[in-house]
């Protein structure tokens, strides 16, 4: 017997022929048992070891049941590559070779991948298209080229888009959107070990989103904008009132557009989507829902109006109607519910109408140039009153609790214009000034007569814009103007305050002089020699006004008369700025030719003087330092002959 071996080989010690199976059966299971108990070998396991030394020592037992001698050679030393079968029969062992081989497979299926990538490298998977545009099987070159012009199309296009149901359009030239050629493409071709792109080469390709480029403040900035137009606040609902009847009037939410949504939107999918896009929106509650607003109805309005509001001042009784309060409430939120609020000053001015022995206002301190040579204020006066806003509180209150009586207690008020206030103004001193000659027409003096009547004593504030056809209000018949000479469309006519540009001459020449700004003034069409050249002006009510705004720390006020045969026109105030003037010497002359007049109180004359150009100019400093420095040029049409027909 071979030390070696795992099994027994059928004979006893003796050499004798062992039993028949059915003979000794218990001999045999023992056999059959050590046979079965071989296991390939694995060197790398030791479970198989562990199995091999219990198959080993299985055969030895086996071998001392039957009288031979057992084994002594240890395991592992000169094993042998056979075994035996159930029979006696050596059997070869097995040696595994499939690492050996799988090894070899997965070489050369690698190989092949790799050989595939590289072959696939330069060429567009077929049935791939971008923005619609097909490139299959094109190298990046070709697919580039066949991308410019469908892309810039779009690129071309304004991207039409929806919120809330409304339409708009957003440029994409706006934020710079611009296709990323190479980002696009190196999805496509180029080599890659990405499984997806071989496969693409075997079952075909997809639709592939470009790469697209933006500027991000510029895309920030034109969402921005895009929400301006399309977010809306919720409206709380509200209570308002028909006559006395008071009713709700419904909530509305809002809507707010998600800005970064419509980002991602348009900095994607802006070529690809369907359009009009639509961006989504997210809603905004009222604070003030109907329920809410339901509530304070039967709370409030309701009471409001139930019956009138007694009110007594200094012993009279003044009862606001429910009409009356009606109109003077409103309802506010307040800590998330509607709140009552009164107008104080329309309940004030009821009570003040009512009572108005007992309430007088206040008295303006007013500064006026007496005798054109001393500026004189008339101190102010105090008034009676009442708190307003004290009488609104305590009305809400009285009509909530059903009180319905309020008492108004009466106080000192001071004017709105005071001696102090008129005082500090620093109308002291005469700042410029100009005089011009009268025509010998009196129907024109009227004019400037009522004129300067109604605009001398006007104070102009600090900052304040003076306006020449306000201070003089309407220029009609009921206001003491009559009709006179004008120029209408470069001839001479009549017409209602004629001659008042020379008063509009004179205000703008004491404001111009000051150093005041010139907001608005026209020179006359043609030039009349009483006046100061290129330094006048006109008007005509509804189309032409004379405007300067007094740009001093200091009040101005206007004084204007006739008398000597002239307008006198000068401003009082503080003197602030240092001005000089200059205008330059006629150029650019135009000889008179022939007009013809169709009009029907036209009145033929003969030529006169020619028509030039003179330039005005003005520098305005303080304390050395110059504030401005501006000129302006100004040409006068010549005086033709005007022939009294429609035609030469």
């Amino acid at each position: 017997m071979a030390e070696d071996d795992d099994t027994t080989t059928g004979k006893d010690a003796a050499g004798t022929q062992e039993a028949p199976h059915d003979a000794a059966p218990e001999s045999t299971a023992t056999t059959k048992a050590t046979t079965t108990d071989v296991v390939e070998e694995d060197a790398d396991s030791s479970a198989a070891e562990s199995t091999r030394a219990d198959a080993i020592e299985n055969g030895a037992a086996a071998a001392a049941t039957n009288g031979a001698p057992s084994a002594s050679t240890p395991h592992g030393e000169g094993e042998s590559d056979s075994s035996s079968d159930e029979g006696g029969t050596p059997v070869k062992k097995r040696r595994r070779r499939w690492p050996w081989i799988t090894a070899a497979a997965v070489v050369l299926l690698g190989g092949a991948y790799v050989g595939a990538a590289y072959y696939f490298a330069e060429r567009i998977p077929a049935g791939t298209k971008v923005v619609g545009v097909d490139v299959s099987g094109m190298t990046r070159s070709e697919a580039a080229a066949a991308l410019e012009e469908p892309l810039r199309e779009k690129l071309d296009n304004p991207i039409q888009v929806t919120v809330a149901g409304e339409s708009y359009t957003v440029d994409p030239a706006s934020y710079s959107l611009d296709l990323d050629e190479e980002g696009t493409l190196d999805s496509l071709v180029g080599f890659s070990l990405d499984p997806r792109r071989l496969w693409a080469h075997i079952a075909g390709g997809r639709n592939v989103k470009p790469v697209l480029t933006v500027d991000e403040a510029e895309l920030s900035s034109v969402v921005d904008d895009l929400a301006e137009k399309t977010d809306t606040e919720a409206v709380n609902a509200d209570i308002v009132f028909d006559g006395t009847t008071p009713s709700v009037k419904p909530s509305e939410q809002g809507i707010a557009l998600e800005r970064e949504a419509a980002r991602e939107v348009f900095s994607t999918d802006a070529l690809t989507a369907t359009q009009p896009i639509n961006l989504e929106v997210s809603t905004i509650d009222p604070v003030i829902d109907d329920e809410k607003a339901q509530k304070a109805l039967t709370e409030l309005a309701e009471p409001l109006v139930a019956d009138k509001l007694s009110v007594t001042v200094q012993e009279k009784l003044v009862e606001l109607t429910p009409e009356q309060l009606a109109a003077a409430a409103s309802f506010t939120e307040n800590d998330g519910e509607l709140a009552l609020v009164l107008d104080s000053e329309q309940l004030g001015d009821i009570v003040r109408e009512t009572v108005p022995d007992i309430l007088t206002p206040g008295t303006d301190a007013r500064i006026e140039i007496v005798n054109h040579t001393t500026p004189t204020i008339t101190p102010s006066e105090n008034g009676v009153g009442i708190d307003d806003e004290q009488l609104a509180v305590d009305a809400v209150e009285a009509v909530v609790s059903g009180n319905r009586t309020v008492e108004a207690p009466t106080k000192e008020v001071e004017a709105e214009f005071s001696t102090a206030d008129a005082e500090a103004l620093g109308v002291t001193e005469v700042v410029s000034q100009i005089e011009t000659p009268l025509t010998d027409d009196a129907v024109r003096t009227t004019n400037l007569e009522v004129g300067t009547a109604k605009i001398t004593n006007t104070l102009v504030m600090p900052g304040e814009t003076f306006s020449l056809l306000d201070a003089l209000g309407p220029i009609d018949a009921e206001h003491g103007f009559v009709s006179s000479g004008v120029v209408a469309d470069g001839f001479n006519s009549t017409a209602m305050g004629g001659g008042l540009s020379q008063l509009s001459t004179n205000t703008f020449n004491i404001g111009y002089l000051a150093g005041f700004t010139d907001v608005e003034h026209k020179p006359h069409s043609k030039y009349f020699s009483r006046y100061p050249m290129g330094r006048e002006a006109t008007l005509w009510e509804g189309q032409i006004d004379m405007k300067w705004t007094n740009n001093t720390p200091y009040g101005a006020v206007i004084d204007t008369w006739v008398a000597d045969g002239q307008v006198h026109s000068q401003l009082w105030s503080t003197k602030y700025w240092d001005v000089t003037t200059s205008t330059s010497d006629p150029y650019a002359y135009v000889a008179p030719s022939t007009s013809y007049n169709p009009a029907a109180d036209c009145v033929p004359s003969g030529a006169g003087g020619s028509g030039f150009t003179v330039t005005v100019s003005r520098t305005v400093a303080r304390e050395g330092t110059v504030e401005e420095e501006s000129s302006y040029a100004w040409t006068y049409a010549p005086v033709d002959a005007v022939v009294c027909s429609p035609t030469g």
